[in-house]
């Protein structure tokens, strides 16, 4: 989950210096020193900061967002991180022994090399009821999110992915030793000399995946979803009408017929109009809707995770806070589109227009400000005319020819960008 998207949610800044202050007050707490204190910070917003190396044992991050923060070496053995946002953030060569991820959002995230055994990365929809902090705050808990995730030779031996999303994750050469995958959504990861053996496959989803070279027994595979057929007949061993196995058919083709769509688009605007009471939120990632005509639409909050909007026309569509990481949105009409806080880090968007688009700074209902991102983002030839870019997060983003005339540029991060 995406514990910002969700406006009711106060959130608390720390500076690096106080961040630091506050690790060396675990680390004596976890020595017994005088003056140690457990580091918990629940649902503070610590985002590009910085753990590097340390000591964060039985810490408690849950529902923090984390999104781009250096967790690099760090050791995270038995760490409360339940509903965290990690979008984006590097966790390479981290420790993390029986680590609590349910529910959490590694969209895009480095976790080269990490040792994760036993690692919970459950769904958190079952630990609903226990978390009342979740519930007080208004929060939704659900999967727990990996798209897109760059595992490779990470060890995630007895790990427990059940009802996860692993869509287009990369574990090349990981250890899934004895892992629970049943339910795990894994169309196009890449399992390249995966290490699967004991692994529990029951209804994975493994279409379109990689798994050349991959250790993993023919009658394990048997279990797993591999192709639309598959889809089609487990959906009627589980008494799904046949409408829904067709269905899940279409998803499995990375497409979506009109009327579906439609459908989609109006229960997504219920959800977003009754603040989540009613309806249900929009979910593309990874679809292929190039060409659609979606302007205009109530897009806020959807999620939109390596999908491909390629030539679509989005002018004046509503996309407050909408989760959009790898995104192909290449020629694009985004004229006038309201993009305030929208996660479009390593988006695709050459030669999209974004002319008097609204990129600037969300605001909550408690005065938290969520910035718009496009880091590592590639903008070549994209139109900014007019646009308002206040505090956009450009990080590293390409802007080679990008037009900017009259665009309103306080407060935005320029660091290693290209092409200007």
């Amino acid at each position: 989950m995406s514990g910002d998207a969700r406006p009711v949610a106060p959130r608390v800044r720390l500076t690096q210096a106080q961040l630091d202050r506050a690790c060396e007050r675990h680390l004596a707490y976890l020595s017994g020193s005088a003056g140690g204190a457990k580091l918990s910070l629940p649902f503070f917003d610590l985002s590009d900061l910085s753990f590097r190396g340390r000591n964060l044992t039985n810490a408690n991050l849950s529902g923090a967002i984390l999104r781009r923060t250096n967790f690099v070496g760090a050791k995270l053995d038995y760490a409360d991180m339940f509903g965290c946002d990690l979008e984006g953030a590097d966790l390479g060569r981290a420790q993390m022994h029986r680590t609590d991820l349910r529910a959490a959002t590694l969209r895009g995230a480095v976790l080269r090399g990490a040792r994760m055994v036993e690692c919970d990365l459950r769904d958190g929809s079952m630990a609903s009821s226990s978390r009342t902090d979740f519930r007080i705050l208004g929060m939704e808990i659900g999967p727990a999110d990996i798209s897109a995730a760059i595992m490779t030779d990470a060890d995630l031996t007895r790990a427990r992915l059940s009802g996860s999303c692993a869509r287009e994750a990369d574990f090349s050469g990981a250890l899934l030793c004895g892992a629970q995958l049943a339910r795990v959504d894994m169309r196009d990861a890449q399992l390249r000399a995966t290490n699967l053996m004991g692994a529990d496959l029951l209804d994975t989803d493994l279409r379109g995946a990689d798994l050349s070279g991959a250790q993993v027994p023919p009658e394990m595979l048997r279990t797993a979803i591999r192709t639309d057929a598959d889809a089609v007949r487990r959906a009627a061993e589980l008494g799904l009408p046949a409408a829904a196995a067709a269905e899940e058919a279409a998803e499995g083709s990375n497409s979506l017929g009109p009327e579906r769509l439609e459908a989609m688009l109006q229960s997504h605007a219920q959800w977003v109009g009754s603040a989540g009471r009613t309806g249900h939120q929009l979910d593309i990632s990874g679809l292929d809707l190039s060409g659609m005509d979606l302007a205009g639409r109530v897009l806020t909050m959807m999620k939109a995770t390596g999908a491909s909007l390629r030539g679509a026309d989005l002018r004046g569509a509503q996309m407050q806070a909408a989760q959009m990481s790898n995104i192909d949105l290449r020629s694009a009409d985004l004229r006038f589109a309201d993009l305030r806080g929208a996660a479009l880090g390593r988006a695709n968007l050459i030669d999209a227009n974004l002319e008097k688009a609204d990129l600037s700074m969300l605001k909550t209902a408690r005065g938290h400000e969520l910035r718009t991102s496009l880091v590592r983002a590639r903008l070549a030839a994209a139109i900014f005319r007019g646009a308002k870019l206040v505090g956009t997060d450009f990080t590293g983003a390409d802007l080679t020819e990008v037009v900017l005339d009259g665009a309103d540029l306080s407060g935005v991060l320029m660091d290693g960008t290209r092409g200007l």
